[in-house]
């Protein structure tokens, strides 16, 4: 069945009705006169004179030349012409400049059509007022204005030399008096208007300067004055004024990142020489800093700044020696790009020092998993931290934990392993989701993930050695020999006295996943599988448990993996039912937590762990681009005419699992929506499908 659509072409009129209450003078009592005449005053841009006359005074057609209603005095050339037979209009030559006066006069005897004479207001005129300013370079508003700054000002007009020295000046905050302009002429003039246009400007333009300089980094207002005036003696009636801030001064700061700012430099990050204004790379490349042992670092161009004439500032590469001296020293002659010299040029050579390297205990990761038949050891990288770290650690599996399993360590604990059935599915889930909420930056970080009192009870504490000495920088390895999920956190103090402002030791958790299993989730719209297999030997698993639960940590699905390992759900609930939990970390706040269990040993997995998966790495489209009904419309041809009528076709099938299948009558769509580019406007037509989806 086809559907035929005229395409048409609508068009809609607003139109906006103007009142205009006028008071009506019959002629018997004033006669003919001029209604409107235009313009009048002062007036900017020129171009049309026109005048309403209240009856014809020349025969409807082409009257030009017949009559001419004005005797015109201006300086200015233009062309007259009826535009009917009451309405006169007068066309310039071009947009009028500042400094024009023009006067029409209604020539005496200019009689109507009916032979009457125009009486009424017989004199008519308007100025363009005094020359003013159209832009300006630098533009108004500009905050890096030179202390010596130039001034190309385009006008609307000539203005005279006398009334510019006269009637424009300078506000310069903290000064009280206005300060006067020279104009700039002659050579220099040609100088400066050449470096800012390619050929001869196509206005009036005056290049004007400050009697003295500005101060640095100071509010000026360039004020154009009352009596500047044109030629013709045409002057402003009012200020003109733009504003304007002068730049920084020229100077030279140094940074670097520290622990807080009571220490010296962090010796593994980059030290910077920053400068107010743009300095030349010829001379900032020359900038050196010199430490211990006559060793000498090169300055460095910023990441932003790889190229150019220009820079803002200067790096030295890290690393450096700790608890070191060094000395930034300048070339001589070092000047910004308006040929300042360096205003704190005192302060070098500047010497800086380095602090020692901070103390630093880091995991891998917030979570990680560890292979159970390969030796586990959960890494941390330590340096600069107490020769015996404090840690705790908590411990979900079905074992007895690191008793019996790990002798070096043993020697080490105190207190004890908590042991928690791995079928408690939502205590895994709480506490993967309490680490990845852990801050990473701030005070927060003196607060341990093990929270209560009654947490901490279930932990067992124990102590880090470090072989190297308290500063070595080192990778130590905590051995994780049962299977199961792992809580680790380590405490110092000697962190908490470099980040944290309050006096409180820094914690550092993570999660540790110690398993040789490992779980594959596949959520799909109408079937959904977990597959199971191992990770040393990449078998399947078969009998593995196999739960699924919400964020909440609900039970969503419970069954057996088969002989190949693949627990088959049927039908889950789809990405927007499964719903949103507030307060879950961004990891944990929506999806489906998937946990595999097999004798002693469980894995874990989350819908929503696809980093360097994605399906838009292999250019597969995201679940919720589309759903399950897939419709192709088929048309006559592709390009059309207003007024043609288009015929169509529309297919709609159901994608499944095992192909494409019919969709039910109550699911088909019972429209087709038309959308005009361009003007956005949606057009709707009504589908009647046949038996075989197709309308």
């Amino acid at each position: 069945m086809g559907v035929g659509i005229t395409m048409k072409c609508r068009s809609f009129v607003v139109v906006s009705a103007l009142a205009v209450l006028t008071v009506s003078v019959g002629h018997t009592e004033e006669g003919p006169r001029i209604e409107m005449f235009s313009p009048q005053g002062k007036v900017k841009g020129i171009r049309q004179v026109s005048a309403r006359f209240s009856e014809p005074i020349v025969p409807l057609g082409d009257p030009r030349g017949l009559v001419d209603p004005f005797d015109i005095v201006c300086p200015e050339k233009g062309t007259a012409r009826w535009a009917d037979g009451r309405n006169w209009v007068f066309d310039f030559g071009r947009d009028l400049p500042a400094g024009v006066k023009c006067k029409f006069s209604v020539k005496v005897g200019l009689k109507t059509l009916s032979g009457q004479e125009v009486g009424g207001q017989r004199a008519f005129s308007f100025s363009t007022g005094g020359p003013a300013i159209r832009s300006a370079m630098p533009s108004e508003g500009t905050r890096s204005v030179n202390e010596d700054q130039v001034f190309i000002l385009m006008l609307d007009g000539e203005a005279t030399a006398k009334s510019l020295l006269s009637h424009v000046s300078f506000s310069i905050e903290g000064i009280k008096d206005r300060v006067g302009i020279r104009i700039v002429t002659g050579e220099e003039r040609a100088q400066v208007l050449k470096t800012r246009f390619r050929k001869k400007p196509g206005q009036p333009v005056v290049v004007v300067q400050a009697r003295q300089r500005f101060p640095s980094e100071t509010r000026i207002s360039l004020v154009w004055g009352k009596g500047v005036a044109s030629a013709s003696g045409v002057a402003t009636d009012q200020d003109q004024v733009l504003h304007f801030e002068t730049r920084k001064t020229f100077s030279a700061h140094f940074t670097c990142e520290r622990e807080n700012p009571k220490v010296d430099c962090l010796p593994i990050t980059n030290m910077a020489l920053n400068f107010s204004v743009p300095v030349s790379w010829e001379k900032a490349g020359k900038i050196v800093l010199k430490g211990p042992g006559g060793s000498t670092w090169l300055a460095e161009r910023g990441d932003y700044e790889k190229e150019g004439e220009w820079v803002h500032g200067v790096l030295f590469h890290a690393p450096f020696p700790e608890r070191s001296g060094f000395t930034i020293e300048l070339p001589a002659g070092l000047k910004d790009d308006a040929e300042r010299s360096l205003s704190n040029a005192d302060k070098f050579p500047l010497a800086v020092r380095t602090h020692m390297y901070p103390p630093l205990a880091k995991f891998p990761a917030k979570f990680g998993i560890l292979e159970l038949n390969a030796d586990p050891v959960l890494p941390i990288t330590l340096r600069n931290i107490e020769p015996e770290v404090k840690a705790r650690m908590l411990q979900i599996a079905k074992e007895k934990g690191l008793i019996g399993k790990t002798t070096e360590l043993l020697e080490r604990l105190t207190g004890k392993v908590m042991k928690v059935e791995p079928k408690k599915g939502e205590e895994l889930l709480e506490w993967l989701d309490a680490v990845h909420k852990h801050p990473e930056d701030g005070d927060e970080r003196g607060a341990s993930v093990f929270g209560t009192l009654e947490r901490m009870a279930k932990t067992k504490a124990f102590l880090i050695p470090k072989p190297g000495g308290a500063k070595a920088f080192e990778v130590v390895g905590i051995p994780l020999k049962a299977p199961g999920l792992y809580v680790v956190e380590i405490e110092s103090a000697i962190l908490g006295a470099s980040f944290l402002e309050s006096n409180k030791p820094m914690f550092v958790p993570t999660v540790a996943l110690v398993t040789n299993l490992s779980a594959h989730f596949k959520w799909g719209r109408e079937s959904s599988l977990v597959w199971v297999t191992t990770l040393d030997k990449a078998q399947p698993v078969e009998g593995a448990m196999v739960t699924a639960r919400n964020c909440e940590g609900k039970v969503i699905w419970e069954g057996r993996t088969d002989v190949n390992g693949v627990a088959r759900t049927g039908k889950l609930p789809s990405q927007q039912e499964v719903g949103h939990c507030n307060g879950r970390s961004y990891d944990f706040a929506r999806g489906l937590f998937i946990t595999a269990e097999s004798g002693d040993d469980l894995t874990l997995v989350h819908s929503n762990w696809d980093k360097g998966i994605e399906p838009y790495r292999f250019q597969l489209r995201y679940p919720s681009w589309h759903g399950p009904l897939a419709v192709h419309s088929v048309l006559d041809r592709s390009l059309f005419r207003a007024g043609e009528t288009v015929h169509m076709k529309h297919i709609l099938r159901q994608t499944r699992m095992n192909g494409f299948g019919s969709v039910p009558e109550a699911e088909r769509p019972k429209s087709v929506a038309i959308q005009q580019q361009g003007t956005w406007l949606i057009y709707e037509f009504a589908l009647q499908w046949d038996a075989t989806g197709v309308a």
